[in-house]
C-alpha cells in the first residue's frame, strides 16, 4: 500500500494537480469527494486506487482513452462522471460497483459496453450519449432501478426487448440512432414522462397508450405515414413533436389532448388540420410549416391560448384575422 501511495503522489506530482489533490496520506485516505474535470489528463495510474474512500469522482473533459482497472475497487463510489473524454473501452471491473447511482459516459468513442456494466443494479442515471454503441446487451434489463436513461447518438439499430422491470424510468432518450422499430416492453414503463425518438427511421410504432403520464415526445425526424394508437390516452402529454415524417393527416383524437401546450407537425405531407383542432384550449404554439394545408377548420379562432404560431411553406395559408400573437411567421 505504501509503494501504491507513493506512485500515486508522484503521478499527482507530475501532472501538476498538487493544488486540486492533497498529497497528505490522511487526505488521501479520507478523500470522497474529486473533480479532476478540464485537466488536460491523458491516463490514470492503477495507483489511483488507494483512494478507496470515494463516493463522487469526476473525470470529465480530458483526454482519457481508458480507465485503469482499479476503478472497481471504488465500493463506495457514487457517482462517476467521464463526459468528454476518448475512452474506446470500459474495464470490467466497473461491475464491481455496487453502489453507483450515477454513471456518465456521455462524449466517447464507446462501441460496446462491457457485460458487467449490466451488473451496476443500483444505478438510477446512465447516459451514453454521443458515442459509437452500436448494440445493447438484453442483461440491459437487470438495470431495473434507473430513472434516467440516455442513448442518443448512436449508431443502434435495434434495442433489446428489455424494458419490462424499468418500471420507474421516467426520462428515454434515443434520438439520431438508426432504429427502424421500438421494443415492445417499452409500452411496459409504467411512469415515463419524456420519449426522444427524433432522428431514427421508425416507421412502425408499438402502441404507446400505457404511457398516461407521458408528458414529452419527440417522433420527429422518422419514416411516420400515421400514428396507429390512441393518442388520446396519453391524458397528459404537453408537447408533441412530429416533424419530417410522411403524415398525411393528424389523428381527430390529438384534439382530445387538453393538456397539450405545443404541437409541431412541420414537413410532413398535411393537407388538413382535424376540424376539433379548438379543443385544444391550452395550446401556446402550434408548427405545420412546409406542409400542404389549404384553409383552417373554423375551430382554429377558438385556440384562446396560442402565442406562436408557424405556418409558412403551404397552399396560400394567410394570418388568422382577429387573433393576436407574439409571433407568427406570416
Amino acid at each position: 500500500m505504501r509503494s501504491e501511495i507513493e506512485d500515486f503522489i508522484k503521478w499527482v506530482n507530475v501532472n501538476g494537480l498538487n493544488s486540486y489533490i492533497s498529497t497528505h496520506i490522511d487526505d488521501i485516505n479520507g478523500m470522497t469527494h474529486l473533480d479532476l474535470s478540464k485537466k488536460k489528463i491523458r491516463e490514470l495510474p492503477e495507483s489511483f486506487g488507494v483512494l478507496q474512500n470515494l463516493t463522487v469522482l469526476k473525470l470529465s473533459n480530458n483526454r482519457l482513452k481508458k480507465l485503469p482497472n482499479c476503478i472497481g475497487e471504488f465500493k463506495y463510489l457514487k457517482n462517476l462522471q467521464c463526459e468528454n473524454n476518448l475512452l474506446s473501452e470500459i474495464p470490467s471491473s466497473i461491475g464491481k460497483l455496487s453502489k453507483l447511482l450515477i454513471l456518465n459516459l456521455n462524449g466517447n468513442r464507446l462501441e460496446e459496453l462491457p457485460k458487467e456494466l449490466y451488473d451496476l443494479k443500483s444505478l438510477t442515471r446512465l447516459t451514453l450519449a454521443a458515442n459509437k454503441i452500436k448494440r445493447l446487451d438484453v442483461e440491459l434489463g437487470k438495470l431495473s432501478k434507473l430513472l434516467y436513461f440516455s442513448l442518443d447518438t448512436n449508431e443502434l439499430d435495434e434495442l433489446p426487448d428489455s424494458f419490462s422491470k424499468m418500471k420507474s424510468l421516467y426520462y428515454l432518450d434515443v434520438s439520431f440512432n438508426n432504429l427502424t422499430k421500438l421494443p415492445k416492453s417499452i409500452s411496459q414503463i409504467d411512469e415515463l414522462q419524456t420519449l426522444l425518438l427524433e432522428g431514427n427511421q421508425i416507421d412502425d410504432l408499438p402502441s404507446l397508450e400505457s404511457h398516461d403520464m407521458l408528458i414529452k415526445l419527440d417522433l420527429s425526424d422518422n419514416s411516420l405515414k400515421s400514428l396507429d394508437f390512441n393518442v388520446s390516452k396519453l391524458e397528459d402529454l404537453k408537447i408533441l413533436i412530429l416533424d419530417n415524417n410522411f403524415l398525411v393527416k393528424l389523428p381527430d383524437e390529438v384534439c382530445d389532448l387538453t393538456n397539450l401546450t405545443n404541437l409541431s407537425v412541420s414537413s410532413n405531407s398535411l393537407i388538413e388540420l382535424p376540424k376539433n383542432i379548438g379543443k385544444l384550449q391550452n395550446l401556446e404554439e402550434l408548427d405545420i410549416e412546409d406542409n400542404s394545408v389549404e384553409k383552417l377548420p373554423d375551430s382554429f379562432f377558438e385556440l384562446k391560448k396560442l402565442k406562436n404560431l408557424y405556418l409558412a411553406d403551404n397552399e396560400g395559408l394567410k394570418r388568422p384575422e382577429g387573433m393576436d400573437f407574439e409571433y407568427c411567421d406570416i
